[in-house]
């Protein structure tokens, strides 16, 4: 925005930074200029990332994101009906310090552990490990919650490591959400390569059948043949979820036939999912637990 010194491009800033840089106040009344809370300026409507920072002009010292604000800036999966959920941003202070009031905002007091809090960006926010066990507090399934601990010690990106998640899970004890987190942990995986694998995996597992391996390499003759999403080698049954992208790139459909025909003359049992069973699993798990129960 060609009006604004280059001090203040390209991010949100405080009214009394502006007004020290010589920004008049009808400037401030622009109509290019969102109010995302009272006091902050930005050059558009921000959503999402770009919201949670534009209100970093007025966090006190004393507080950190928190919650689901802490999740959405360590890019944890949420469920969409609290991904939607942007605001009210939730901001933290320790117990016994001045909570912060601000409109868009819910503020909490948090007992909390100082190696919990971190700086990224500029930013204090809870570790993704604290994070990660907050989210228990927040109403999410055990599904929900194994899908956002699998993306944080996904392999090809880790955010953390499980024993650094455990170290945190121990500190949380007590806390509303321990049960389902003590629940969580053991179900935790850095091969899953999507929230929904996740929480198919974890759907199978509640449903009582044998645990599935995700991106198990399915070899023939020392060469690979592919990496399903969920496998169960020992009885050659293999699901593939198979999001949007499979369905409408063509490039994708016909390789996605040929390893499929593949996968079935070495004797495998190909099961496809698609976003249907990912909302109601139902019929899925009845599926493969027929092709489980006859599989050679």
């Amino acid at each position: 925005m060609h009006s604004l010194p280059p001090e203040l491009w390209n991010r949100s800033f405080g009214v009394s930074e502006a007004l020290e840089l010589g920004i008049t106040a009808a400037q401030l009344r622009s109509p290019r200029l969102a109010h995302p809370f009272w006091g902050i300026r930005a050059e558009s409507e921000r959503t999402g990332l770009d919201l949670i920072r534009a209100f970093a002009p007025r966090m006190p010292p004393r507080a950190f994101y928190y919650g689901t604000t802490a999740a959405l800036l360590h890019g944890l999966p949420l469920p969409p009906r609290l991904k939607r959920k942007v605001l009210p941003l939730h901001i933290a202070v320790m117990a016994g310090q001045r909570r912060v009031v601000a409109r868009g905002v819910t503020a909490h007091h948090v007992t909390i552990d100082p190696d919990d809090i971190e700086t990224i960006d500029g930013l204090r926010v809870t570790t993704v490990e604290r994070t990660w066990c907050d989210l228990a507090a927040t109403g999410v399934t055990l599904a929900e919650l194994v899908a956002a601990g699998d993306a944080a010690l996904w392999r090809r990106d880790p955010k953390t490591h499980l024993r650094r998640i455990r170290a945190a899970t121990a500190r949380y004890e007590g806390r509303r959400g321990a049960r389902l987190i003590r629940d969580a942990v053991p179900l935790l995986t850095d091969r899953s390569d999507s929230p929904p694998e996740s929480e198919l995996r974890v759907a199978f597992i509640q449903a009582g059948l044998p645990r599935p391996l995700p991106n198990y390499q399915i070899r023939h003759l020392g060469r690979l043949v592919a990496t399903p999403d969920l496998t169960w080698p020992e009885r050659r049954v293999l699901v593939e979820y198979e999001g949007e992208h499979h369905l409408t790139d063509a490039r994708q459909w016909a390789y996605d036939i040929e390893r499929y025909a593949r996968l079935t003359e070495l004797g495998w049992t190909v099961i496809r999912a698609t976003a249907a069973d990912y909302r109601d699993p139902a019929k899925l798990i009845a599926r493969v637990a027929r092709a489980l129960t006859t599989a050679h």
